[in-house]
């Protein structure tokens, strides 16, 4: 869990002896160290949490306990998309709360969709978000699969599912939320090999009750050997998951059908023991799993519609010095719904210190038991075998090169037979490109992709966020934000016991081998290439999206200049469950630069470009347009005066799929031009004098397919002076005037606040906006008014 210093309530407190500490204010809890009772909300309210100084022989706290209460005020969504090859996503919901998203990539099991790997997501590095828009722009394509670390592909883009999981907060409409939740998580270690574990939450919404408890048991020899049996109970239909598989233009929900009183649980065991354990001197390990879940069980990424049983388990071992046997099984039986089973058994044999031969076989049963099957669901068995030599040359590359074919098909199953060929190339001593091409049954496959490493765990990034572009925080709250150097690879897992069971679940190496990441050939460019060919299959419907995606990044890091741009395209050829098929084509453009003139001034700019348009109509595109110019002015004579001259051309049509606080689609489309200047001066050591005026020149449209447009033109007139009156803090007064003259309305009202310094490029504050409007003009809601915390940074 994590608390953020600033506030959207009243006050905030925060007191802190060492690891321990109480607070109330904003946070972020996230209790994930279960499989089955998750909490993860954004909340302003109490928070506290304990740890004891024992430590086990592993050296974990012998005791920890956390806990929360809150009046949420919101309401938590979920929206998960499957990876596109692409960077752009739209959120179900607009106008979301400021600073309450969480962003994670998981990779999924393409067998028991048990999630075996994530990696959470940092703002202004790995990805840029538009609150007002719901819009998320990660620094990297998003591929659709991760290598599984299996023989026999299944798809002509096999591998593991990989998704983007959004959980954000959002006040529905005007009406007002006086929901209670309560919750909390704590585990106690009996001694080195024993922990229990507790997590409760309930939320109450007048005489609807929503709750999720759990109690979990590990026991545990070493790393490498464990077991770990968990129990969740849930109550109430708590909160839906919507899901996309292009990026947000359209999604799907899971319909529970339950009453508000439904109660329902799940249970789950899983183990694993290193063979030598059991067999002395033979080299491996062993992992096994059960899970159920009962129809109506609620928890986040877990919901239920009707009774769920899973079970399956891994063998890795080494036979011989040369060769090495691994072995997966899943099985996975919804009622009323699909029945899958699958089995693969691969064998990795060392020919010579530069060529290895592997061969494997993979059988899998589907069938379906739904009322209303789909006519694109595949039913029947299936046999394919798989032969695969590789050579490395030991020095510059290696190649590699497969066949597979399917020995026996029943049912409507369609014959999975491929051959292919790939291969990596060290082009420097950092520099790695890699690529395969394939041409099968299931349509042709591509990937090609580019690896720069500084070291074995750090890549290279670069990215530029201009941060607080859309806040309603005071005029001086304009900063940037550069990020550049290098960042270490990490994977996040939900449980330290889980290593077998993560061991192919490293996020990045598998995102990296299926798109590529930034290289930096030179000390001042940088370049980017990745291409995604081939077909994806709905593991539940079995319809097919034939998928064609390539971009190419490039980037620029020298004396004065920074800059980047990224151009991404992708179309998309649909299945529904019907058969019927639809065509999507998305472009996507996105740049950034900074260049100092002179010491004195300072030029800003971006431009951020997407365009889709699908076959199914006008009514179902997608588009927008953000670029910016801005100049920067700190005169090196005089540092006490600071102004910001900024001109951003906007255009939004929102996605047919996207929805108000309200609920209702959103129909409008903007396009407006804004200009805007802020100053501040120093006037003494203590008082500081500014103002901003800024002038939107813009249209609305009130239907996205009959587009008319009518004049949206708008004036703001800020006033601000901050007072320094001790030592790191200040106060702000602000006067707005908010001048719309094709509404013959005009508004105003002041905004108050304080700050505290943290250092010399860093202030945090709290404070109340007494008008119903954001300094953003490109904000037309009229929902600003209340409480506001902000965190600035200075560059």
């Amino acid at each position: 869990m994590s608390e953020n210093a600033p506030t959207s309530g009243k006050f905030y407190v925060k007191l802190r002896k060492q690891d321990d500490f109480g607070m109330w204010g904003n946070f972020i809890v996230g209790y994930t160290d279960t499989d089955l009772a998750h909490i993860d909300r954004g909340l302003y309210g109490a928070l506290g949490h304990y740890e004891s100084t024992e430590v086990t022989s592993s050296g974990e706290k012998k005791v920890v306990v956390g806990g929360f209460a809150a009046e949420p005020g919101t309401v938590a969504g979920r929206d998960e998309y499957r990876g596109t090859g692409g960077s752009l996503y739209y959120l179900r919901h607009q106008d979301i709360l400021m600073g309450s998203e969480r962003l994670r990539i998981e990779i999924r099991d393409k067998d028991s969709r048990v999630v075996v790997g994530v990696k959470n997501l940092v703002p202004a590095i790995d990805y840029d978000i538009d609150y007002i828009q719901g819009r998320i722009v990660l620094s990297e394509p998003l591929s659709a699969t991760a290598d599984d670390d299996l023989l026999v592909r299944e798809e002509s883009l096999s591998g593991n599912p990989v998704y983007l999981v959004a959980r954000y907060e959002y006040t529905p409409g005007f009406e007002e939320i006086n929901d209670v939740a309560i919750g909390g998580r704590a585990h106690y270690w009996l001694n080195d090999q024993v922990k229990l574990g507790v997590t409760v939450s309930q939320q109450d919404e007048a005489d609807v009750q929503n709750s999720l408890n759990g109690i979990d048991l590990t026991l545990r020899k070493n790393a490498g050997t464990w077991l770990k049996a968990e129990y969740a109970g849930s109550e109430g239909d708590g909160s839906g998951v919507l899901d996309s598989n292009d990026g947000g233009f359209t999604f799907d929900e899971l319909d529970q059908d339950l009453n508000s009183d439904t109660s329902a649980g799940a249970y789950r065991i899983e183990g694993s023991t290193r063979l030598e354990e059991i067999f002395r001197g033979s080299p491996g390990s062993v992992s096994a799993y059960v899970q159920h879940r009962d129809a109506g069980f609620s928890a986040p990424g877990q919901l239920t519609a009707t009774d769920i049983d899973q079970y399956g388990g891994t063998l890795n071992m080494t036979i011989t010095e040369r060769t090495r046997l691994n072995v997966k099984t899943d099985s996975r039986d919804q009622k009323d719904s699909l029945k899958v089973a699958a089995v693969e058994a691969d064998a990795d044999y060392v020919l010579t210190e530069k060529w290895r031969l592997n061969a494997g076989g993979r059988f899998d049963t589907r069938e379906d038991n739904s009322a209303d099957v789909p006519v694109t669901q595949e039913q029947g068995d299936r046999f394919d075998l798989a032969f695969e030599a590789t050579y490395d040359s030991k020095q510059d590359w290696l190649a590699y090169g497969f066949t597979q074919f399917t020995a026996n098909a029943t049912g409507n199953r369609d014959d999975n037979n491929r051959i292919g060929a790939g291969g990596q190339i060290r082009a420097t001593k950092k520099l790695n490109l890699q690529g395969e091409l394939s041409f099968g049954d299931t349509g042709p496959g591509a990937k090609l992709g580019t690896d720069y490493l500084i070291s074995d765990r750090t890549s290279v990034y670069w990215n530029y966020a201009m941060v607080n572009e859309r806040t309603d925080n005071g005029i001086r709250s304009r900063s940037g934000n550069m990020n550049t150097g290098f960042r270490t690879r990490y994977s996040d897992t939900a449980s330290i016991y889980g290593e077998q069971r993560y061991t192919h679940g490293d996020v990045p190496t598998g995102l990296t081998h299926a798109l590529g990441v930034d290289l930096a050939p030179t000390e001042r460019w940088t370049y980017g290439a990745n291409i995604e060919v081939g077909t994806l299959s709905d593991d539940s419907t079995g319809a097919e999206t034939e998928r064609k995606a390539a971009g190419l990044t490039m980037g620029y890091n020298h004396a004065a200049t920074l800059g980047a741009a990224a151009i991404e395209y992708r179309t998309d050829d649909t299945e529904d469950t019907s058969g019927a098929v639809n065509n999507r084509v998305t472009w996507l453009f996105k740049s950034n630069i900074q260049h100092q003139l002179d010491p004195s001034w300072r030029i800003l700019g971006k431009l951020n470009f997407s365009n889709s348009e699908s076959s199914q109509g006008e009514f179902f595109d997608g588009k927008y347009t953000e670029a910016v110019l801005g100049y920067g002015y700190r005169p090196v004579t005089n540092d006490r005066w600071n102004s910001l001259f900024k001109y951003t051309y906007f255009f939004n049509l929102p996605t047919s799929e996207q929805v108000t606080t309200l609920n209702t689609p959103v129909e409008f489309i903007q396009k407006s031009h804004i200009f805007s200047i802020d100053t501040i001066v120093d006037l003494s050591r203590r008082w500081s004098l500014g103002g901003k005026y800024a002038y939107r020149l813009g249209q609305v449209s009130q239907d996205r397919v009959n587009v008319e447009y009518f004049d949206s033109s708008a004036s703001l007139y800020v006033l601000r002076a901050d007072w320094h009156f001790v030592h790191q803090w200040d106060v702000l007064v602000e006067g707005r005037l908010l001048d719309l003259p094709e509404a013959q309305d005009r508004r105003s009202g002041m905004l108050l606040g304080v700050y505290r310094h943290i250092g010399k490029n860093l202030k945090f504050g709290v404070g109340y906006n007494f008008t119903d409007f954001s300094d953003d003009l490109t904000d037309l809601d009229y929902d600003s008014q209340g409480f506001f915390a902000n965190l600035i940074g200075k560059i």
